[in-house]
């Protein structure tokens, strides 16, 4: 191949480069105009709305007995923030409700008997285990002062069963871990607690795992290329 043969090829290669080039462009300013993304609303996982009542029964615990109560409507404000259309019937607490429907234990049987005798399309119930605290001591790098704390871990199950066909239509779990009420000490003597009441020393870690559980019932929004 003689040299102006050699440039001859050369230039074909570039101009067909360059025109690889440009379609490509013009592929890409096409995709670009005929495409974008935005925030689309996704519906809940689990709505609520074709119940017409759900009978809620007080959520049980291992800790102390306003616990059960606070996690309880904690749980029913979360849900219902989510989808305010819903709505609760609350029946009280697990033994309540057994002893006036005749059974010992929430099953199958339990379960349609409470929708007959409350008039509830569902039945939801939780509970809130909570582990042994465990102690956390930090002493001031005077040795002046001390803090005693305690970390507890926490587990909420949930779950809705339907009152026609006694089945269990959706659960959730979900756990969490969080410092609890405090006990400072100093060296004169004194004592000061971080909390009263068991609101206030699981104030934070209830309704993180509140929230967490109740992840089903809220919308979200997500981002996605349409057209």
């Amino acid at each position: 191949m003689t040299v102006s043969q050699k440039l001859d090829s050369h230039q074909s290669v570039k101009s067909t480069l360059k025109i690889m080039a440009a379609f490509l462009m013009l592929c890409f300013a096409i995709l670009a105009g005929c495409s974008h993304t935005e925030q689309v609303l996704i519906g809940p996982q689990m709505n609520l709305a074709p119940y017409r009542i759900i009978g809620v029964i007080e959520f049980s615990s291992n800790g102390e007995a306003e616990l059960s109560q606070y996690v309880t409507q904690n749980y029913l404000q979360r849900v219902q923030n989510a989808q305010p259309e819903v709505r609760f019937l609350e029946l009280g607490s697990q033994d309540l409700v057994l002893s006036k429907v005749s059974h010992k234990q929430l099953d199958y049987e339990a379960i349609k008997s409470i929708g007959r005798i409350y008039n509830v399309d569902a039945i939801m119930f939780g509970n809130l285990n909570l582990s042994e605290a465990k102690p956390k001591v930090s002493v001031s790098s005077t040795w002046q002062s001390m803090k005693a704390g305690a970390f507890v871990e926490a587990s909420l199950i949930t779950k809705l069963w339907e009152t026609d066909s006694g089945v269990m239509r959706w659960t959730n779990s979900s756990q969490g871990k969080d410092s609890i009420a405090r006990l400072s000490a100093s060296t004169s003597g004194d004592f000061h607690f971080g909390a009263k009441d068991p609101k206030e020393t699981y104030g934070r870690l209830i309704p993180q795992l509140v929230y967490a559980n109740t992840a089903d019932f809220r919308s979200h929004y997500e981002t996605r290329r349409v057209k």
